[in-house]
């Protein structure tokens, strides 16, 4: 089974050789690091994050159009799911792509240097383990705003 998969990586790399630089290269081994650092780390992080703070998550470097590298995230799970060693996020991002009103709302935080936009296309969960540094707790007309989005994208009624 070992050997079937290394045949289909000398099949997928044969098929990409021509796209494949130093730079690529390095990225991935960069990437590959940073998984298995954290992924072998034995010892459980000891934080127990609240629903509606904000808390800078690494969201490494990621596939094609996701969302990465070390960014401010919300908090959307409860405290008591939070027990757990994931946690379900809401990322932020900068202001300077059109707001689409759909699925975004436009966010201002003192703490924050830029204006945001809290983006729920890209409502993921993530290890604690990516989990670096509080930043602030969401005001509650901030609150109120992200309930009634999430009721509205989710199509559930009250």
């Amino acid at each position: 089974m070992f050997i079937e998969k290394i045949n289909k990586i000398k099949e997928l790399v044969n098929n990409i050789k021509s796209d494949i630089n130093n730079s690529i290269i390095s990225d991935f081994l960069d990437w590959y690091y940073s998984k298995i650092k954290l992924h072998f780390i034995k010892k459980e992080p000891n934080i127990l994050p609240n629903k509606w703070e904000i808390y800078f998550c690494d969201l490494w470097k990621n596939i094609w159009s996701e969302l990465n590298k070390k960014r401010p995230c919300i908090i959307l799970s409860k405290k008591f799911i939070n027990n757990w060693n994931t946690v379900l996020i809401a990322p932020l991002k900068s202001f300077k792509w059109k707001i689409n009103k759909n699925y975004q709302i436009k966010f201002n935080c003192n703490k924050l240097k830029n204006i945001s936009i809290i983006d729920f296309s890209w409502i993921r969960q993530i290890s604690k383990k990516r989990i670096n540094n509080y930043v602030d707790s969401l005001s509650n007309e901030y609150i109120e705003k992200i309930d009634k989005k999430l009721l509205k994208i989710f199509w559930i009624k009250r």
